[in-house]
């Protein structure tokens, strides 16, 4: 799968992306937002690569030809048109960009526009406020609170209503058409 749009490149995760993902995945600034915090190794990274299947989508956030961090939309229902949607930000250089909010937008309008979505769910820990702020900003209500998990969710209407929002901002980084190409495989499935 390749996405572009707002000046970002989404493109599949591969094998051999998986020592950098691990890499960064495994540094505190980012681990420390993410449930699983033990120190993941290369075998666990190898297996768990392996079992992602047509329900999990984790595509490489690229800009101007450098990979800089990982989005997905995973445990997705087909059926009912949902899954549960994340990012990090793997390079530092990166970090305080506005590059992850680009990522998310061209994700986000992929999969409520293109790809039909009804709705997007994600779970952040309860003390990252900034990513729980941004989602409520881009149209996520809160479902419930429980130890450290935030559950949220967000519908195609209020994700529409939300992004208009920043359109300004987008507008700034649209410099061509967006752009999706599936695989034969995704075609069927995204469909």
């Amino acid at each position: 799968m390749r996405i572009s749009n707002y000046g970002i490149e989404l493109i599949s995760m591969t094998a051999s992306d998986l020592e950098m993902v691990r890499t960064w995945r495994n540094h505190p600034d980012v681990s420390d937002y993410m449930f699983y915090q033990n120190t993941i190794t290369e075998e666990r990274q190898r297996k768990w690569f392996k079992s992602l299947d047509e329900k999990d989508v984790y595509l490489m956030i690229v800009n101007q030809g450098k990979k800089i961090g990982v989005i997905n939309v995973k445990n997705i229902d087909w059926w009912r048109r949902t899954g549960e949607a994340g990012v990090f930000i793997g390079d530092q250089d990166y970090r305080n960009s506005p590059l992850a909010m680009q990522a998310i937008f061209a994700m986000m309008d992929a999969f409520f526009y293109e790809f039909r979505f009804k709705a997007l769910k994600a779970t952040v820990k309860s003390d990252n406020e900034n990513a729980i702020d941004f989602n409520q900003q881009l149209g996520y209500k809160v479902l419930s609170e429980k130890d450290d998990k935030v559950n949220m969710e967000c519908y195609r209407s209020p994700y529409t209503e939300a992004r208009t929002k920043f359109t300004i901002v987008l507008e700034k980084f649209c410099k061509d058409k967006p752009e999706t190409e599936l695989s034969k495989a995704e075609s069927s499935y995204f469909g």
